[in-house]
């Protein structure tokens, strides 16, 4: 798994001011990548902008990564400044997208949101405010819009039960960049996330905070900083996002150490054998995490998580077969993997 070094000699976790503008404001930069999201990125644009406190320079920088869509035409109607993609890039990896997106940032932090994550009210303040309290890496809650239907919410569900508004703040071994805020210095002094698939399509911002990690750095959780998450619906979406994510599992954690239960991935061979049976005791794990914050839904939905966890576990075993073959991943190099 590599990445791209974004800078060097940063000072990681210096508790310098946040950035301003020469007109005094607090510069903010927020680096949004982007596929075909012209559906719904103007939905997250608009709350994005909505919620800027008084005081705050939003600079909010869209990486077109590679669309065939008006994606690129929506974001600068709505006030972004769009990256286009280099010429001879086809696209399709969120790391390199948000590397680039970094890399052209001058506000601090630099917060990485998905395009389909629309912040609530609040969002911006709560990152800030944890970040003002001396946290280097903040990482906020994934909340389930209103309205979403069914099979969008069981992704939700599948996904998120580590990362709802109902959990406590508190410190989190890994985070994902939906909806994650990181003092720029910091990020600089690392080699920012995975570029190479499949690595870079699911396990992206491991490589970073596993850097950030080993000098002492931790990532705090603040549920008060809540985006709605407009998970894309149908079982058949569900089960390929399942399968995507469990495709680069023991290969993004067993070289980072990063993630939750990092023991279980130094082990990648007896995962790979006993990935049946650990796709029930995920399905439980997912269910039992939503009751104890007095979510039920989950329970009703026992067919698709269990149907989800057995994607994620096919996932898990044949990425990890493939990365077993061949650790250096070199015959992955061309691949391109779906966002979604």
């Amino acid at each position: 798994m590599t990445g791209t070094a974004i800078a060097k000699g940063a000072t990681v976790g210096a508790e310098a001011p946040l950035s301003s503008s020469a007109a005094g404001a607090r510069r903010v930069s927020v680096v949004i990548p982007a596929r075909n999201e012209a559906a719904g990125l103007g939905r997250t644009l608009a709350a994005l902008f909505a919620d800027s406190p008084p005081g705050i320079e939003l600079e909010v920088l869209v990486v077109d990564d590679g669309s065939t869509d008006e994606t690129a035409a929506v974001a600068s109607g709505a006030g972004a400044r769009v990256l286009r993609p280099r010429p001879g890039d086809p696209g399709g990896s969120p790391g390199a997208a948000r590397n680039r997106g970094a890399a052209a940032a001058t506000g601090d932090p630099l917060i990485f949101l998905d395009a389909d994550c629309a912040p609530a009210p609040g969002w911006l303040a709560a990152l800030l405010a944890a970040h003002d309290a001396g946290e280097v890496v903040v990482g906020g809650a994934l909340e389930a819009p209103p309205g979403l239907p069914a099979t969008g919410r069981c992704d939700h569900y599948c996904g998120s039960y580590h990362l709802h508004p109902a959990r406590p703040a508190g410190y989190v071994p890994n985070h994902t960049p939906a909806n994650l805020s990181v003092r720029r210095e910091a990020f600089l002094a690392t080699g920012g996330f995975a570029e190479r698939s499949p690595v870079a399509d699911g396990h992206e911002e491991l490589q970073w905070q596993a850097q950030l990690a080993r000098r002492g750095v931790r990532i705090r959780f603040e549920p008060a900083a809540v985006v709605h998450h407009h998970n894309r619906v149908g079982i058949g979406n569900l089960l390929r996002r399942s399968w995507r994510w469990g495709y680069s599992a023991i290969q993004g954690k067993a070289e980072t150490g990063a993630g939750r239960w990092p023991w279980l991935y130094r082990h990648p061979t007896l995962l790979i054998a006993a990935s049946l049976p650990l796709a029930g005791v995920h399905t439980v794990h997912t269910i039992a995490a939503w009751a104890r914050h007095g979510k039920f839904e989950p329970v009703a939905m026992l067919p698709l998580i269990a149907a989800s966890r057995l994607a994620y576990a096919a996932g898990m075993a044949t990425g990890g077969v493939r990365w077993l073959r061949g650790r250096d991943g070199a015959r992955d190099g061309a691949r391109r993997f779906r966002w979604r």
